[in-house]
């Protein structure tokens, strides 16, 4: 397992990739290990016929590259290929927190909301006066959604088998935010019952 894990770090170095640290969260290619297991190897014993642990182990390391330079997607592809004892579980395509993207999509769940309230409000013959609190959804008491990207994976890509191509396009993600608004509104008298 080492001389594996050694081959690809020097190949995602080769690229530029370095260890993922607090200083290289941007860097165009990251990588960071995240779990090691160690099993004993169990085989079925021809002669007894028992089936028991051999004395040897099998371990596995879970690898989890981070991509920001999609020009770099085709190499990896080809160095993952490449290692007959490395698999891919999954591909998974996330949008930063500091997206743009973001403001625009919380900029519409406010006008939303607030287009909500002053519905609610003319249904009462009054009218929206003050927005008293915005936020997250679940911070102003109740639960919910909270804003989220659409996480897109590529199951196509789990399992590869040797020599097979590891399909590693970019997927579109859809962004969406869930907020929570109090509002103070003027209201009409109510009809008599």
């Amino acid at each position: 397992m080492s001389d594996t894990l050694a081959a690809l770090t020097g190949e995602l170095a080769s690229l530029g990739g370095r260890p993922l640290t607090a200083d290289t969260t941007r860097s165009p290619l990251t990588w960071s290990a995240q779990s090691l297991t160690v099993q004993p190897e169990h085989d079925h014993d021809k002669v007894t016929g028992i089936h028991g642990p051999t004395g040897r182990q099998h371990a596995s390391v879970s690898i989890v590259l981070t991509v920001r330079d999609f020009g770099l997607l085709g190499e990896i592809s080809s160095m993952i290929t490449g290692h007959s004892r490395l698999s891919v579980y999954s591909v998974g395509w996330t949008v930063d927190a500091d997206n743009p993207g973001w403001a625009q999509v919380r900029a519409n769940a406010i006008q939303a909301a607030l287009r909500t309230g002053q519905d609610y409000a003319a249904a009462l013959g009054g009218a929206v006066t003050a927005v008293q609190h915005v936020a997250d959804a679940g911070l102003l008491g109740a639960s919910g959604p909270s804003p989220r990207a659409t996480l897109a994976t590529n199951s196509s890509a789990a399992g590869h088998a040797e020599g097979s191509a590891v399909a590693l396009d970019p997927v579109p993600q859809q962004l969406s935010a869930t907020i929570e608004a109090r509002f103070s509104a003027t209201i009409g008298p109510l009809p008599a019952r």
